[in-house]
Parts: structure tokens; sequence; C-alpha cells
């Protein structure tokens, strides 16, 4: 999957809460957006791995997407807690909620947003590691692209 360094350079913004993060959201084409979605589920996938493990079930993902979306709306940020758990599935391989339509990009985007800023959240270690996990997010997404 095509990666550009603007999509780490928005990641980075969104941990560290730099104002440019929206600006850089706006300012992908549909297109762009799509590849965007692809790196942003490789980030999530290497924020998740010391959180969630190599291994998860459904079950759990549907606990953890639900403490997401909680967190999100208390912030009131509107997010569906159905695309968080979509997002989920995919970095564990497991089928997807949505067989039927697809979820929108901006859906997806924001949801990974979610998620990127729950873990931030709840894990000072992130924003401290950042460019760390960015390299490995890189090199995961380089390598095998999303799960």
């Amino acid at each position: 999957m095509r990666f550009e360094p603007r999509f780490r350079d928005q990641i980075r913004c969104l941990v560290l809460k730099d104002r440019r993060a929206k600006a850089l959201d706006e300012a992908l084409s549909p297109g762009d957006r799509i590849a965007f979605n692809g790196f942003l589920v490789s980030v999530v996938a290497v924020l998740l791995a010391p959180r969630l493990g190599d291994r998860c079930g459904i079950a759990r993902l549907a606990v953890f997407s639900d403490k997401v979306a909680a967190a999100h709306r208390a912030e009131r940020r509107p997010v569906n807690e159905f695309v968080v758990e979509e997002i989920l599935r995919e970095v564990y391989g497991i089928p997807g909620l949505f067989l039927t339509l697809p979820v929108p990009p901006r859906t997806v985007s924001a949801a990974g947003a979610a998620i990127v800023r729950y873990l931030n959240n709840t894990d000072r270690a992130v924003a401290a590691d950042i460019d760390r996990i960015l390299d490995t997010a890189a090199d995961l997404h380089r390598h095998h692209g999303p799960r």
C-alpha cells in the first residue's frame, strides 16, 4: 500500500496535539484518504500490540471499542463504536462487521483517530515514543500492509 511522509506527519500532529492535524486531514483527497487509512490501521496495530497482544478475541475487541467510543464522546466528539471495532477487527484479522456496505473513508479516519487519541490519552509513552511507533508502523505498512 502507498505511504507518504505527510501521513506520518498527520498522525504525529494528532498525537502531539498539534493544530496542523486538522488541516492535514482536511487536505486529503479521496484517494489520499484511502491510502492514509491504510497507514492509520498499521499505526493502530503497532499501538495495540503492547495493550492487547498479538491475538485478541471478538469480545475483548468489542469491550475495547466501547471504551474508546465512550472516552471520545466524553470529549464531545462523535464516533461510531462499530467502525472503531471494524478497524480493530482488521488489525486482528477477524471478519468485519460491515460485509455488505463499505464504511465511508472519512468515517474510518475519524474512528482511527479516536483509537489513536484514546491510546495516547491513556498512555504517556505514546507521545514520548511517537517517532519509533511511526517508524515501526511505516515498516509494517511497507512490508505487510494492514492485516
